[in-house]
């Protein structure tokens, strides 16, 4: 099989990502308006308790078959059993995972309040195992994913601007997120017919695959858990209202970080298949460059939401949720420590079969989350739930690199880190003193963001950033390739 741009998996993943950050700007301060913290932390709670479930029905598979399935794929009829065999091992998970979900559902008292709710994110369960997210992601088929993800998010924002008009519509709001998810793993199934066949006769050996795939599932367990826990235990501990507050501060965090690890996590595939080649000098180049790329991007975007926090908050959320700008300006240092945690999941962990490293290190974390957020939510509240997940984002990639040090840690990619940090601070010094002159929270961003990317650039280029030469080569070829075809 011809091998697919990485520049162009990046940007197909990026655009995803993006797409992902533009309809929750349109979506977002429409919903949380109309349905105002009781109604989207009731949304919110439900689906973290029905993530728990997920998690089951998912098992390991994803980042497990994504990585197998890469070193075969082109091999169809090799494909093909291993597919039969991967969708075997969900279809039974999934038949535990809602086993479970319908007991909880009539025995735990808390569920009871919530249980027409429940019910319908409930449904998102029945189709994870269709999706196979993991197959188009082995198949590098990136502009496929992201026609698909868009398409449905355009539908989605249609139908909540239709029918969500009230506080009491929360529910029509979750089936609306439902609706995206089902939507897009069903046209999955039918596509990947192109790549598969499933009335291949083989036999089937789900032994083989059942050693890392509860690897797999451990840390995936772990990790949803860490990822689940903050506003579990607000909703338990602090109700519906500290919920509402706390999806605000970390909204935006959340999507700037998914926007960074798009492209970092579509070079998983071609790291598995470049050390599966033993084309180790070639492995470790990507490493390096993503690395340098991951940093030149998350730093600044750290401190940018930082400083723009309360304006953030104001224009996405509404002036009701400005009790959650201290915890959103604390969430923002997550961004480092989760873009670099994705960097070491996709480049370093995975690609290696190091997985025992980030098995230790989600359990490591969960301990600690549980009981940080225990005390630290009873003392301060949303605050308290921000701080226990900044400590816990930290503690992820660094037990990571113990099992990634000799990749990660060198001149290069050193000097590369500090001049981020320069240009991040140059770049903070010109966002403050320009809002000693602005007052206007909507000027506040435009202006921000303008000023402070050119002058990030700037400085990033008159230092010799590497990743900065990089690009600014790449705009250049782009716009003298097109001067060309004019002639």
């Amino acid at each position: 099989m011809q091998q697919k741009s990485l520049k162009k998996n990046a940007i197909f993943n990026f655009i995803k990502s993006f797409m992902n950050i533009i309809f929750p700007i349109i979506s977002f301060p429409y919903a949380s308006r109309i349905l105002l913290p009781e109604g989207i932390g009731k949304v919110n709670f439900a689906n973290s308790i029905i993530e728990y479930f997920s998690m089951i029905a998912v098992l390991g598979v994803n980042t497990y078959a994504a990585r197998e399935a890469a070193k075969i794929r082109d091999d169809k009829e090799k494909l093909s059993k291993f597919t039969k065999e991967i969708l075997l091992f969900n279809f039974i998970s999934t038949a535990i995972a809602y086993t479970l979900f319908v007991f909880c559902l009539f025995f735990v008292d808390k569920f009871s309040e919530y249980r027409i709710l429940l019910i319908v994110c409930s449904t998102k369960i029945l189709f994870f195992t269709l999706g196979t997210n993991w197959l188009f992601t082995a198949k590098e088929e990136f502009g496929y994913i992201t026609l698909r993800h868009t398409s449905f998010q355009v539908i989605s924002l249609i139908l909540l601007f239709s029918f969500v008009h009230t506080s009491d519509d929360y529910l029509i709001y979750a089936g609306i997120g439902i609706f995206s998810n089902v939507g897009a793993n069903i046209f999955n199934f039918i596509y990947a017919r192109k790549f598969i066949n499933l009335r291949q006769k083989s036999p089937i050996d789900l032994r083989k695959h059942a050693k890392p795939i509860f690897t797999f599932f451990g840390i995936s367990c772990a990790g949803k858990i860490n990822d689940l826990l903050d506003t579990t235990m607000l909703g338990f501990l602090s109700g519906n209202a500290a919920v509402g507050f706390y999806s605000a501060s970390i909204k935006i965090s959340t999507m700037v970080v998914e926007l960074i690890t798009s492209t970092v996590s579509s070079f998983l595939p071609r790291t598995s298949y470049l050390l599966e080649q033993k084309k180790n000098d070639e492995y470790q180049l990507l490493v390096t460059k993503v690395l340098q790329l991951t940093f030149f991007f998350c730093i600044p975007a750290t401190i940018g939401l930082f400083v723009l926090s309360k304006p953030v908050i104001v224009l996405f959320s509404g002036e009701k949720y400005l009790p959650a700008t201290a915890t959103m300006q604390l969430l923002t240092f997550t961004i480092i420590a989760k873009t670099f945690n994705s960097f070491l999941n996709n480049l370093i962990i995975t690609p290696q079969r190091k997985e025992r490293f980030a098995l230790y290190a989600q359990l490591i974390a969960l301990f600690f989350n549980g009981l940080l957020n225990y005390f630290f939510i009873k003392k301060w509240g949303v605050f308290g739930a921000g701080l226990a997940t900044l400590m816990v984002e930290i503690i992820l990639p660094v037990v990571k690199l113990f099992a990634s040090w000799k990749y990660v840690f060198n001149r290069s990619n050193l000097l590369s880190v500090s001049k981020s940090a320069f240009g991040a601070i140059v770049m903070y010094i010109a966002i403050v003193a320009l809002f000693q002159n602005c007052t206007n929270d909507f000027l506040k961003i435009l202006y921000s963001v303008s000023i402070g990317s050119i002058t990030y650039a700037f400085v990033e280029i008159s230092l010799k950033h590497e990743t900065a030469i990089m690009i600014l080569s790449a705009i250049k070829k782009k716009i003298i390739n097109q001067k060309k075809k004019k002639l």
